[in-house]
């Protein structure tokens, strides 16, 4: 049960960091930014809020882990922006891709950041 509700916490910050994350990207497409750099802007402000947000209410027990953290979501940006490029050829909406994107890649976070990233205090200590 408590792999449940950790997951559910991490859907629950996952929410709230997409729309933030979908809002940027949204806007800096309003605007007339391209939606590779849009993506970009909105990842990395994501990102950081991620950790914070993850290591506080998903992660708890866990080791802070920055730099495997960061080494994660370099490899997450790269499959985001696969994925988004990928999507962008079938899908008619920037906006849709954006947002499917977001939501694919966040299961694969999901068990990267849980067995590679946040290491339960004990594990290496």
């Amino acid at each position: 049960m408590r792999r449940f509700d950790q997951f559910w916490a991490y859907v629950r910050v996952g929410v709230l960091n997409a729309a933030f994350g979908y809002g940027v990207y949204a806007l800096l497409l309003f605007v007339g930014v391209n939606l590779f750099a849009a993506q970009i802007i909105a990842h990395l402000l994501g990102m950081t809020f991620n950790y914070f947000m993850f290591r506080r209410h998903v992660f708890r027990d866990s080791r802070a882990a920055v730099a495997p953290y960061i080494a994660a979501y370099a490899v997450n940006y790269a499959l985001s922006l696969a994925t988004l490029a990928g999507l962008n050829r079938v899908l008619a909406s920037d906006y849709l891709a954006g947002f499917l994107s977001i939501v694919l890649v966040a299961m694969v976070n999901f068990v990267v950041l849980k067995f590679l990233v946040f290491l339960p205090k004990s594990a290496g200590q």
